[in-house]
């Protein structure tokens, strides 16, 4: 599924998962949600992006919120390209990884169903 080629952390990697992950959510209908809640306001950053996010965040070993945000700052271009989206703030990205019971060091579960590799490597990193 990954080319050994490209670095994990390339841009080349991050638009080869993207598509891939997006491919994925269409193949199996993921439901895309756009409120919070019944009453809540709509959301401006795709429930899906969201995810991709925390599946980089695994596969960058970034231990931190913050430094979930400042990789996502990094490489927003290609993250949220043709999105016509601003930059997520930190905050406002926590609470989104927060509400997918993401955590720095405690993973959100679809991720290592998707990509079991990470599982592996998020063990060895707990050693």
């Amino acid at each position: 599924m990954h080319d050994r080629s490209i670095n994990k952390i390339s841009t080349g990697w991050i638009r080869k998962t993207r598509k891939e992950f997006r491919w994925f959510l269409k193949e199996t209908r993921f439901p895309n949600p756009v409120r919070q809640g019944e009453r809540g306001p709509e959301y401006q950053y795709p429930e899906w992006l969201i995810m991709f996010i925390a599946i980089l965040s695994v596969k960058c070993k970034l231990k931190s919120y913050v430094a979930i945000h400042r990789f996502v700052r990094q490489y927003w271009n290609v993250i949220a390209e043709g999105l016509g989206l601003r930059l997520i703030s930190e905050r406002q990205l926590r609470d989104r990884l927060k509400k997918i019971c993401h955590f720095p060091g405690r993973p959100a579960a679809f991720i290592f169903q998707l990509f079991p590799e990470l599982e592996q490597e998020q063990s060895c990193q707990r050693r």
